[in-house]
């Protein structure tokens, strides 16, 4: 482990945090990618959501994660959360397929 800490330009952080949000992977994940820790990872992708948000309250020359990457962001997470309830309905209906007793429907 170096005892210096590397430094990143503003852009490679703009596009790690960009990375981040659209590929589904986990700070932790793409950080080992990229070079980096999750933790900084995670810390780059505060910073771009909240100036973001918050552009008054932003640092001149902070992080920012731009509105169409939060969009796409939103609609990837739409359609994961859309695949999984139908998973899950398909687990509930298999369990009550399965549970139910073979003895009740008149077979001997």
């Amino acid at each position: 482990m170096s005892k210096y800490h590397k430094r990143f330009s503003k852009e490679f952080k703009e596009e790690a945090v960009r990375l981040l949000l659209t590929s589904g992977k986990t700070a932790e994940g793409l950080g080992r990618e990229l070079g980096v820790t999750g933790t900084s990872l995670a810390q780059w992708k505060k910073e771009a959501l909240q100036n973001g948000d918050h552009p008054e309250a932003a640092k001149p020359k902070g992080l920012r994660v731009n509105y169409a990457i939060l969009e796409q962001e939103n609609l990837r997470l739409k359609q994961e959360l859309a695949t999984v309830r139908q998973e899950r309905e398909i687990l509930k209906k298999s369990l009550g397929i399965l549970s139910q007793d073979p003895l009740q429907k008149g077979m001997p």
